[in-house]
Order: C-alpha cells, then structure tokens, then sequence
C-alpha cells in the first residue's frame, strides 16, 4: 500500500480543487471539506480500473490545515489482482503517482511518513 505526505503552498480549498481536477478516469466516490475551530480538513475517495491488474485501485487523500501550512497525505490501495498473489503490477502506485505529479508545481516538501509496527 503506497502512501505519501506533503506539505503544499496552497490553501486546503485550492489544493482540493487541483486534485480533483486532475483525477480524469477515476470515479470520485466521496468528497468533503469540513472547516473546524482548529483549521480545514477535505477528504477525496476515488477509485479506478486498471486493466494490467485486472482490478480496480483505491485512492485516499487527506488535505488538512491545522498547524499553519497545508499538509496533504495520499494512499493507494486495493490493486492487487488476487487474495494470494498480492500483485497489482504497479497499478497503486501509478494512482498515487498521478495525485503527486498534479501537485508538483505547488509542493513545497515531502514528510517522512510513519511506518506501522509489524506484527
């Protein structure tokens, strides 16, 4: 499961808006912005079909300001093509990829995501 986490020039509103923009091919399955006391947060669901994996992928973004700069987080999942083999031949990574190459012109930094404990 691919994931990456930036940090963005533009406002949540804007940020939201030029991923969306960019998401041509995918069915957009939920989006919201939500403004809190503390900042905004927008959430954007998409999926998409791959034919090389025979699957569809999912795609999670997460753009939220509450700590003065906006801070996006992108996830890929769910493009394998069977319950055993675990293969996606690139697919989840490719569809985060095409989130990052939209923010490419209004990325400041990239942060270092935490890594889950193993169990």
């Amino acid at each position: 499961m691919p994931s990456i986490r930036y940090i963005v020039k533009t406002n949540v509103a804007e940020t939201f808006e030029i991923i969306k923009t960019g998401q041509v091919g995918s069915n957009i399955v939920f989006s919201e912005i939500r403004t809190f006391d503390f900042g905004e947060l927008a959430t954007l669901a998409c999926e998409k079909f791959y034919f090389r994996s025979s699957n569809r992928a999912a795609l999670f973004v997460s753009i939220n300001n509450f700590h003065g700069e906006t801070e996006v987080t992108i996830v890929s999942t769910g493009s394998s093509s069977g319950f055993f083999t675990g293969i996606d031949w690139g697919a989840a990574f490719d569809y985060m990829h095409s989130v990052v190459a939209d923010l490419k012109h209004v990325a400041i930094r990239e942060i270092e995501l935490e890594k889950p404990d193993e169990i």
